[in-house]
């Protein structure tokens, strides 16, 4: 049965049982990803994004882990080690032109694409501009509970980058095509999301929204945002699985690390 936005978003929150002791826990978890100066970035889709909580979950999430951040406005963002965008719905392609830039520059762009929840005309604008500045495919939005209906089981979503980690989701995604990137997490079968180099940095793109569920505690999704932070460095991308927590320090310091993120 079809689930709703506001469905999806207080299942997430009943799913977490464990609450502010988990976001007290992530700390604990990741004990190198200490405070910092700001090198993250975090982009507010604005009012029109059917997700305008999933910024409130990163934001929550990077304070529990002690990561300094600056949240603004899409302007487009200023130059920054690392942008995360939750919730995007660029139907716009000038609005990005400044984000590709700074993934050929050297950025790490964080992509929640919040366009599973849009109407059939607005996702194949939005899909349009996503291949057209970044070079991924999107395919028509699934939702999770009508595909899980037969199998008798809640929806899951199998990370296998950067941490081996399952999340429980209630809504719809989006699949991705894997043309020129690696698929980090799947739906069953399909691909979910995935981790690509473009110029000298790297896109991460989440087809399948965490926000919310950061938002709620839910632990699987703040071990999956901590494993991110402690990867966002290393001395080569053929070592980025290697890459440690101390690694995050350095990179959000924007000290010398290597050959680079990712």
């Amino acid at each position: 049965m079809p689930i709703s936005r506001r469905g999806f978003l207080g299942c997430a929150a009943g799913a977490s049982a464990v609450g502010a002791a988990v976001v007290t826990g992530l700390r604990r978890l990741f004990p190198d990803v200490a405070r910092q100066p700001a090198g993250c970035l975090l982009i507010d889709p604005g009012p029109a994004s059917p997700l305008r909580e999933s910024v409130a979950g990163y934001a929550v999430a990077l304070s529990s882990l002690d990561i300094s951040y600056q949240q603004t406005s899409f302007q487009p963002p200023a130059p920054a080690r690392a942008i995360i965008m939750p919730g995007a719905i660029d139907t716009d392609h000038s609005a990005l032109a400044g984000l590709s830039e700074h993934l050929m520059s050297g950025s790490i762009v964080l992509y929640e694409t919040g366009a599973a929840f849009f109407g059939p005309e607005d996702f194949d604008i939005h899909k349009r501009v996503i291949r057209s500045v970044f070079g991924l495919s999107l395919h028509r939005p699934v939702r999770l509970w009508d595909s899980a209906e037969s199998l008798k089981q809640s929806p899951y979503i199998d990370y296998h980058w950067p941490v081996v980690t399952k999340v429980r989701d209630f809504s719809c995604v989006v699949p991705v095509g894997l043309e020129g990137g690696d698929a980090i997490a799947w739906f069953q079968k399909v691909p979910v999301a995935l981790k690509r180099r473009i110029g000298k940095g790297t896109l991460v793109f989440l087809g399948s929204p965490l926000g919310p569920h950061l938002l709620s505690a839910d632990r699987e999704a703040g071990n999956w945002l901590g494993a991110f932070c402690s990867s966002c460095c290393a001395a080569s991308p053929s070592r980025i699985d290697q890459c440690t927590s101390s690694a995050c320090v350095r990179f959000l310091l924007g000290t010398a690390c290597g050959g680079g993120p990712f």
